[in-house]
């Protein structure tokens, strides 16, 4: 987990909450935070996305809180949140921030790159150099906590990225998309209730409903049928581990969607033919960055009638986390059953 403290703030925000009680506000826009929030002395936590945002949310809830308010700079599906730039209310938004939450592995460089010095950034995984942004570089302030680090190897899902076939290259440790990987999601949540369980220890020092909901997301991706699948997009690609779906995506078009480059000929050939040819199961696209390749992708299993699963980067406007998760599973369940 991706952290990094402030003596002066914790002392700051300790004083703050002192023995009252937590209260719990949630406001988000898509393309900018409503700043105005958050100005009555409680803690303000600012997320990237509205991903990280419904996980602190569900936190905070754990604990019925008050005095706490998380703004999310993007919401819904119109923002990629890879091509961001952050807008001047936005850098506002983010520096009056107590707590900054978001992705880490360079996806949302962004909102960490101007957080305030005395700001508690957790990120899923560690801060990097962006995909888009070379110019930021990977400021090793945002250290990975050791006290989390035990659940980021992922040893256990060894045998499940490494098939036989096709590349899984899509759901090893490179790929950024890590609200897929419930135990991230669970590490992260836990990392923001020790937080908040240093500042006022009525707070649980666990999110228990976050471990209650991904334990529930892992098992029902654990009953997913053996299965064939074409990922057009590495956003999915995380939440197949621990199951028999295996990426059978060609290594040279994985490497290149992961990479944000365009496959060539061959590889696009290569991975249109194991949807004629009957190889793959479904397919699994991602209409919010579509290029021509998907497209063509996405056209073949149609014409063969293969099963097309449509995975967003975001969650649109009227889901909260747990709904977009809980969707993504149910049209796997229904592609593959």
């Amino acid at each position: 987990m991706s952290r990094r403290r402030s003596a002066s703030r914790t002392a700051a925000a300790l004083s703050l909450a002192g023995a009252t009680a937590l209260t719990f506000g949630l406001t988000a826009c898509a393309g900018g935070a409503d700043s105005a929030s958050a100005d009555n002395g409680g803690i303000r936590i600012v997320a990237s996305t509205s991903t990280w945002g419904d996980i602190a949310q569900q936190v905070i809830d754990d604990a019925d809180a008050d005095d706490i308010t998380v703004d999310t700079i993007l919401s819904g599906t119109d923002d990629d949140p890879h091509e961001y730039e952050a807008t001047a209310q936005d850098i506002s938004t983010i520096r009056d921030a107590d707590i900054v939450v978001g992705n880490g592995a360079g996806y949302d460089n962004w909102l960490t790159d101007n957080a305030g010095d005395d700001a508690e950034v957790i990120t899923a995984a560690p801060v990097t150099e962006g995909h888009d942004h070379s110019d930021h570089g990977a400021d090793s302030d945002h250290a990975q906590d050791t006290d989390h680090a035990d659940h980021a190897d992922h040893a256990d899902h060894a045998d499940h990225a490494d098939h036989d076939h096709g590349s899984g290259i899509l759901e090893g440790d490179d790929n950024p998309h890590v609200w897929f990987d419930m135990d991230r999601v669970t590490e992260f949540a836990d990392s923001l209730a020790a937080h908040l369980n240093s500042l006022d220890d009525h707070f649980p020092s666990e999110a228990t409903g976050v471990h209650e909901m991904t334990d529930g997301f892992r098992q029902r991706v654990a009953d997913l049928p053996h299965s064939h699948v074409v990922l057009t997009e590495p956003v999915a690609g995380l939440l197949l581990r621990g199951s028999e779906v295996h990426d059978v995506t060609p290594e040279g078009f994985a490497r290149a969607v992961l990479n944000e480059g365009e496959p060539s000929v061959a590889d696009l050939s290569a991975t249109r033919d194991l949807i004629t040819d009957g190889e793959a199961d479904a397919l699994i696209t991602n209409t919010q960055s579509e290029s021509q390749a998907s497209r063509q992708l996405t056209d073949a299993a149609e014409d063969k009638d293969v099963s097309v699963v449509n995975v967003t980067e975001t969650p649109d406007n009227d889901e909260d986390f747990a709904d977009y998760v809980d969707g993504v599973i149910t049209d796997l369940e229904d592609a593959l059953g």
